[in-house]
C-alpha cells in the first residue's frame, strides 16, 4: 500500500519514519550511503511479491544511477543528521583500513619477482661477499 493508498483507507501514516523527498542515509552493503526517499509504502504483508510487513521505502542514492534505486525496509534507513554522518564516516574508515590491511598482505605474500629483480638480489649478494 502506498503512503497515498495508506491515507485513503483510514491508515495511520504516522508509523512512516521518512516522507518523500526526505534525505536520508541509507545501507547499501555494510556501508552507509546518502539517498533520497522517492516514495513509501506500509506493507501488510499480504502481498506475495512484497511478504515483509511493515514500511518500506523505494530510495535513489545521490550521485547513483537509477538503476540502484530500490525499495528498502526500516532498518536499512536512517535519519539524516550529525550522529548517523559521524556513524557513515566511521563505517568508511574500518571498511579502507579493512581493504588496506588485505592489499598489503596480498602484496607481501604474492609479489612476483621479476627476473630484474632476482638479478639485482644476486648482484647485491655478491657485493656483499
Amino acid at each position: 500500500m502506498t503512503d497515498k493508498a495508506a491515507a485513503a483507507s483510514g491508515s495511520s501514516a504516522m508509523t512512516l519514519l521518512f516522507k518523500p523527498n526526505e534525505r536520508i542515509l541509507c545501507f547499501h552493503g555494510p556501508l552507509l550511503y546518502e539517498a533520497k526517499v522517492v516514495k513509501t509504502e506500509l506493507r501488510d504483508g499480504t502481498d506475495p511479491d512484497a511478504p515483509d510487513p511493515g514500511p518500506h521505502y523505494f530510495v535513489h542514492y545521490k550521485g547513483w544511477k537509477q538503476t540502484w534505486d530500490e525499495w528498502v525496509d526500516e532498518s536499512r534507513a536512517l535519519k539524516f543528521n550529525d550522529e548517523n554522518l559521524a556513524r557513515q564516516k566511521a563505517l568508511k574508515q574500518a571498511a579502507l583500513q579493512a581493504s588496506k590491511k588485505k592489499i598489503i598482505v596480498v602484496a607481501s605474500k604474492h609479489t612476483p619477482t621479476t627476473p630484474t629483480q632476482q638479478r639485482v638480489d644476486s648482484e647485491s649478494e655478491l657485493q656483499k661477499s
